[in-house]
């Protein structure tokens, strides 16, 4: 018998993909909910006592629905020691029509609609960055977006790190604990792109090409349970804009000391 794990620290993560959008004017996708199925599978090596994971898909991943999960159940749930990760895959987008916020990037939802962008998308200058401000209590927050003009998301407005934690992780039975590990702190936006950039899906790799090399990984572990942050960036971008010849480069945004994640590859 498997002993009792005692959970005093948890990774909770809001999973979201879109590839079907209620507006018929809005081109549908082929891989974003391929893609987020992959990472949600990616996080099920942390025990199951200490994952929490919300997956949210085509016609469930509605702007009001993204909100609750985010800025309402995961801020009042996420507790000082745990590790919270938010992932997005579908589309990004510019206003349809021209307005006063001609510059502003938007995610496209299920329900968003065509001709009201700004009252129906999610801003990535403002909303997302003020989603991220309510999840107060855990010290590192990542979001990783793969989706088209995100490189503006968290923008200069983001703010950085609020408190210091512990962390730690040993595996068990094949699972990874987060129970050992110190993984820093930090408020972190990884984006699939630069803010004037398409984010490309690819037949031949089944994802899209970020969420691609995010889902290989890196080789090795930091020091065989944990992987910097920063490092993950830095080879999940030089692949990128490897394979498209320098026409997608990822981005990185905000603060973070240490920020380090379970080696989950």
């Amino acid at each position: 018998m498997s002993p009792v794990l005692e959970v005093a620290v948890a990774l909770r993560a809001v999973i979201v993909g879109i590839d079907r959008y209620r507006d018929q004017r809005i081109r549908d996708l082929s891989y974003a909910r391929t893609d987020a199925e992959a990472v949600a599978e990616l996080i099920e090596q942390v025990h199951p006592a200490q994952r929490h994971v919300t997956l949210l898909l085509d016609e469930d991943a509605t702007k009001r629905n993204v909100q609750v999960e985010i800025g309402e159940r995961l801020a009042r749930d996420a507790g000082a020691d745990d590790v919270v990760l938010l992932y997005f895959a579908g589309h990004g987008t510019p206003e349809t029509s021209s307005g006063p916020d001609e510059a502003g990037r938007y995610l496209a939802l299920h329900d968003t609609e065509y001709d009201n962008v700004y009252a129906t998308g999610l801003s990535m200058e403002r909303e997302l960055p003020w989603l991220f401000e309510r999840i107060s209590r855990p010290p590192l927050v990542l979001m990783l977006i793969d989706a088209c003009f995100s490189g503006r998301a968290g923008g200069r407005t983001f703010e950085g790190p609020r408190r210091k934690a512990a962390r730690a992780t040993a595996r068990d039975s094949g699972m990874i604990s987060l129970d050992d590990l110190e993984l820093g702190e930090g408020r972190l936006m990884i984006s699939a792109c630069d803010d004037d950039q398409i984010a490309y899906e690819r037949r031949g790799l089944g994802h899209g090409v970020f969420t691609h090399y995010l889902l290989k990984g890196p080789a090795t572990a930091d020091d065989g349970f944990t992987i910097g942050v920063h490092r993950l960036y830095e080879e999940v971008a030089a692949a990128v804009a490897d394979h498209t010849g320098g026409q997608q480069i990822p981005v990185i945004n905000g603060r973070s000391t240490r920020a380090r994640l379970p080696y989950l590859w």
